[in-house]
């Protein structure tokens, strides 16, 4: 199994690809509605993208509700 420092490095990875972003200006505590955005196809796109690496499925509303990018590795983490 993958350490969390592991999979926080991919998900900054897949958001910044998602967001058109540099990795550098997303962290753990990144916000992700307020600094990346709410667009869905950008939550299509990270969604997708953590479902293809870790077979986690996270419904595209509910990559929403997540408040930080740290979130949504405590999600995976717990789901894998």
């Amino acid at each position: 199994m993958e350490e969390r420092n592991e999979v926080l490095a991919n998900i900054i990875k897949f958001a910044a690809m998602a967001y058109k972003k540099p990795e550098e200006e997303i962290n753990e505590n990144t916000n992700v509605s307020e600094e990346l955005g709410v667009q869905s196809m950008q939550r299509v796109a990270l969604s997708a993208s953590i479902e293809n690496e870790y077979d986690v499925m996270i419904p595209v509303a509910r990559i929403g509700q997540f408040e930080t990018i740290g979130d949504i590795v405590d999600y995976v983490m717990d789901e894998m």
